[in-house]
Formats: C-alpha cells, sequence, structure tokens
C-alpha cells in the first residue's frame, strides 16, 4: 500500500501521510535548508529556504559559519586609506569668511503683538494666521516673531469665549 513508485521499498508512514509516492533516495525534490537572519543583534529567526539559496545568503551573510563561507572584503580599509592619503596630499582650500552686515529691519515685536491682536480681533484666527505668514515672507518679521505671535493666537483660541472678550480688550 505505502510503496514507492520507483523501486518498491515501504515508505515511511509520515511521508505516507504528507502525499509522497517516492522514498527518500529515489525523491528529486530538493531537500529544503535552513538560513538564520538577524534582524536584531539578538533575535535571529531561521527561515526555509532551498541549498542553493541557504549557499549564496551565506556567502553574503557576516556571522554565518561554515565551508559555503566566502571571505570578500567590503574594501573599506582601502577606502579609508586612499581617501586619507588623498586630504593628506590634496589639503582643502581656507575658507573665506564674508562679513556682511544684515540689513533688514524687522517690526517690533510690542507693535507686532498690538497689530496681530488688532488683526485677530477684526478678521478672526485663520486669516491672521496667513497675515503671520506673509509677513515672515515677506522678510517683515523674524521666525522667532512668527513663533510668538502663533503661540499667542493659539492661547487666545483656546479660551471660552467670555474670557476671550476679556482678555482682548
Amino acid at each position: 500500500m505505502n510503496k514507492c513508485k520507483k523501486c518498491n521499498i515501504d515508505l515511511n508512514t509520515h511521508r505516507a501521510h504528507l502525499g509522497y509516492t517516492e522514498c527518500l533516495d529515489c525523491s528529486e525534490v530538493e531537500h529544503y535548508s535552513a538560513h538564520t537572519v538577524y534582524p536584531h543583534k539578538t533575535g535571529g529567526f531561521v527561515q526555509p529556504v532551498s541549498k542553493t539559496t541557504s549557499n549564496h545568503l551565506k556567502s553574503l551573510d557576516r556571522r554565518s559559519t561554515g565551508k559555503t563561507r566566502v571571505g570578500k572584503s567590503s574594501g573599506d580599509w582601502d577606502k579609508w586609506l586612499e581617501q586619507y592619503y588623498h586630504n593628506l596630499y590634496n589639503p582643502k582650500p581656507e575658507r573665506k569668511v564674508i562679513k556682511e552686515v544684515c540689513t533688514i529691519k524687522h517690526i517690533n515685536e510690542s507693535k507686532l503683538y498690538n497689530k496681530t491682536i488688532l488683526h485677530y480681533k477684526e478678521n478672526g484666527y485663520q486669516q491672521t494666521i496667513s497675515w503671520l505668514k506673509e509677513l515672515f515672507n515677506d522678510d517683515k518679521i523674524s521666525l522667532g516673531s512668527k513663533s510668538k505671535m502663533l503661540d499667542e493666537i493659539n492661547n487666545l483660541e483656546v479660551l471660552p469665549k467670555r474670557v476671550k472678550k476679556w482678555k482682548i480688550n
């Protein structure tokens, strides 16, 4: 009943249960091999692969052991040494420092605060945010000033209406 198709030897019951009709000697199915994968330095797991894939992966993997490993240098030391000598004999030119005085005049923060609160009172939250972005893009205010005003507007926006009216007026 459980005999090999080619050589008529009794098959192992486990092999017959799995649906194989040939014994291990007659079978042409390639044996599975395993490759250990290390996604983290201490968390490796075993992945079943074909024998040829396993040999190829072992040649690439720096952690693998066995005779199938091919010793290929990545050439990091040679690249570093070449770069070292290149920098030693070809020094970089000295940096030229150009001192330019900034002539941009920003709006005073107290004036900006008053204008921002007035703009918020008349136009609302979204319009004030857009207005502050325009002032920043036109270099009329600095990034720090813009951030402070956005914080003030955001703090006002979360207040209840009656507290907001008292705070704005």
